[in-house]
């Protein structure tokens, strides 16, 4: 199961980068990365330009947050049970950035 989230994470890496790239974002703009229910998702796509969002199980979310965080050296967010993330009905991993806000 870890190959696969690897692919995942690698394969939603990429995405951020195009994203970044195609918009212009400088290192200095940095991704927030957050687990969030289908409501959360939604808010963050009205209120942010350009965000990314990846739909995984509950078993594979808070792994995939921990390897993206890793990867784009962002702060660890504490870590989520199982039980939590189903409790909150967490399905995605997104990532926006919090100095592109639509106007």
């Amino acid at each position: 199961m870890q190959v696969v989230i690897s692919k995942e994470v690698k394969e939603y890496l990429f995405d951020l980068r195009n994203i970044a790239a195609e918009n212009g974002f400088k290192s200095e703009k940095p991704w927030q990365v957050k687990l969030a229910s289908q409501a959360d998702k939604n808010s963050i796509e009205k209120q942010y330009h350009a965000s990314v969002s990846v739909k995984a199980g509950a078993e594979k979310l808070a792994s995939m947050l921990a390897q993206v965080e890793a990867e784009l050296m962002l702060p660890a967010t504490a870590s989520l049970s199982l039980k939590d993330i189903r409790l909150n009905e967490l399905q995605y991993l997104v990532a926006y950035n919090p100095l592109q806000e639509r106007r």
